[in-house]
């Protein structure tokens, strides 16, 4: 991604570039969306994948008010975190931080964060929805109207995340959005003229989430997907 300066988005109250009034608000996101209309969306794909299916963007609010704008994922695999920390540095030139919980009878986490408006901004205006997403994420029309290499990248970055390659070679989505996987879906009908429903499922008898299974040789049809430079090869040897 070719680096531009922004230096010069600053309102004339001299607040500094993101303090600016909500007239600045259209023409700024336009300049930044201009900025990062020219990543590489393989990757740009690849990444919302992932942040589909265990990322969320949201706002802080501190005690005295001030508002932080934060991109987060987590995982209990850290080279998936460390993916998606590379990916994140790949397209927006700038790293998060991550850390690990220790979680009693559970496996270790590991958290990414950044706190970015402009970043925010983004996201948001491409259609991920802030907060809690789970009855609210679609995928994205950026993704519905790319090409079909972005939408494998974006297939491959949801089953590092909400998928599973089982010991039979069979893949699993399993997520809590059924609307996402209603997307998800029709997205692998387009791509390879393989139709399934998604079931409901019912975890400890009050938890609904959502599954959609793919049979061997449907299956096959992702897992042997052709690796680009985006590295999906690398990217499905973390399922194994």
């Amino acid at each position: 991604m070719r680096k531009i300066s922004l230096l010069f988005l600053r309102d004339p109250g001299g607040k500094g570039f993101l303090g600016y009034s909500k007239e600045f608000y259209k023409g700024k996101l336009f300049i930044l969306k201009s900025y990062f209309y020219q990543m590489d969306k393989e990757e740009l794909a690849l990444f919302l994948g992932m942040l589909s299916g265990d990322g969320y963007i949201g706002i802080r609010t501190k005690k005295k008010g001030y508002k932080n704008f934060s991109v987060e994922f987590c995982n209990t695999n850290l080279k998936i975190v460390k993916l998606f920390d590379n990916l994140f540095y790949s397209l927006f030139k700038t790293r998060g931080n991550f850390h690990s919980r220790i979680r009693n009878d559970r496996k270790e986490i590991f958290d990414f964060r950044k706190y970015s408006k402009d970043i925010f901004d983004y996201l948001s205006s491409l259609g991920f929805p802030i907060g809690v997403k789970k009855d609210r994420l679609r995928i994205l029309p950026v993704i519905t109207s790319g090409r079909r290499k972005e939408k494998e990248m974006f297939l491959i970055g949801l089953l590092i995340t909400d998928g599973s390659i089982r010991k039979n070679n069979t893949i699993l989505f399993h997520s809590g959005s059924k609307l996402l996987l209603e997307d998800l879906s029709k997205l692998i009908y387009g791509l390879f003229g393989v139709e399934r429903r998604v079931k409901k499922y019912v975890q400890k008898g009050k938890y609904f989430s959502y599954q959609l299974s793919l049979n061997k040789e449907e299956s096959q049809k992702i897992i042997l997907l052709p690796p680009s430079h985006s590295g999906s090869a690398t990217v499905l040897s973390l399922k194994g």
